[in-house]
């Protein structure tokens, strides 16, 4: 038989910054012994874990008269749970190490006098017990659940950066009226972070250099990202005023394609022969651009500077971009079967499955 049910607010030893709570029921069982049934809110808690809090809930509920010292305790666990509805008797053995032993949900049932609907709707759909929540929650902190505030640097970049975008059908009336090279790679440099928002990763932790310099030439773009280890991208962009494949049988890149995959293939063996060269080279660009381009033409993400460390390995990524797509089918097998088949690997993309993919 069910006494009480209510959401309880305790202290946690850890090193949060909120006092944690969890939903309480006590019963008089089947046994007259008392039972306090104690229910995990999930991320509705804003601090530890019933689990991780079991012997400070205990302790509370005792101190505030709740239960007394003899009384059974109960660990829950709603259904929505990975593991779904789970139950274990806790022995909280006075500064001992306390002891779980999982129990079946018939036997629950029987122990606590109660039939299985008690606990078949979760907790945080019963409607007092959610209401309480909320307002305990917005007690403990008005600001509850909000994310981490950014910095003004940060969110001041990212305005500048959005004033200067190319819209997205700016790019598209472009490729669909057949634009050549320069007219495509033009239109990139006016925006960089369309590649920057494409190849970061964290997200918005880019550096984005057009006409990157490199072996006495230039790759068309560069886009430099990563934590610790940087991710070094370099692209070389083709028109739209060609198909991808040839539309004979033989289903083969078009000789433009071609062109393209043995330029930047160029590139990158002049890498692979002098990475270490390299790898400098990268970073000194990198440090350039932070220090507001100094001559290069570049975009710098909203978080700002890199932080990737100088004197690690960087890891190297190559790409097409270019041409129109006329079967997506064949075309992805054969760009997959292409990628694939070479190491270092070169990633092929029409600007009919690029744009597809584009985060806007």
């Amino acid at each position: 038989m069910k006494i009480s049910d209510f959401v309880f607010q305790f202290p946690t030893s850890g090193l949060g910054r909120h006092d944690a709570l969890c939903r309480v029921r006590i019963f008089l069982g089947a046994n007259r012994k008392v039972v306090s049934v104690l229910t995990d809110l999930a991320d509705m808690n804003p601090g530890s874990s019933v689990t991780n809090s079991v012997e400070h809930i205990h302790k509370a509920l005792v101190d505030r008269g709740f239960i007394g010292d003899g009384a059974l305790i109960l660990e829950h666990y709603d259904h929505e749970w990975l593991g779904g509805q789970t139950f274990d008797w806790v022995r909280c053995n006075n500064g001992a190490r306390t002891e779980w032993q999982r129990a079946e949900a018939q036997e629950v049932f029987a122990a606590l006098d109660c039939d299985e609907s008690e606990f078949s709707c979760p907790s945080l759909e019963v409607k007092n017990i959610f209401d309480a929540v909320q307002r305990m929650r917005h007690q403990l902190d008005p600001h509850i659940g909000e994310p981490l505030p950014e910095s003004f640097d940060v969110i001041n970049r990212r305005e500048d950066i959005a004033r200067q975008m190319v819209p997205m059908s700016a790019l598209w009336d472009a490729v669909n009226r057949g634009a050549g090279e320069r007219a495509l790679q033009s239109l990139i440099e006016s925006d960089l972070s369309l590649l920057g928002d494409f190849y970061s990763a964290p997200k918005e932790e880019y550096v984005a250099i057009a006409q990157f310099p490199l072996d006495g030439g230039y790759v068309d773009f560069a886009v430099l990202s990563g934590r610790s280890r940087m991710e070094v991208t370099l692209i070389e962009i083709k028109g739209s005023d060609y198909k991808l494949i040839n539309g004979n049988s033989y289903q083969d890149f078009s000789a433009k394609t071609n062109q393209a995959v043995q330029q930047i293939r160029r590139r990158l063996g002049y890498v692979t022969r002098n990475y270490e060269a390299f790898r400098k080279h990268v970073h000194t660009l990198r440090e350039a651009a932070e220090r507001n381009g100094e001559g290069l033409v570049a975009l710098v993400g909203p978080h700002g500077c890199l932080r990737v460390d100088p004197d690690k390995d960087v890891n190297i990524h190559t790409v097409v971009i270019g041409g129109r797509s006329v079967d997506d089918l064949n075309e992805s097998r054969l760009r997959h079967e292409y990628e694939r088949g070479n190491s270092p690997s070169i990633r092929v993309e029409s600007w009919d499955s690029w744009l597809k993919k584009v985060p806007r």
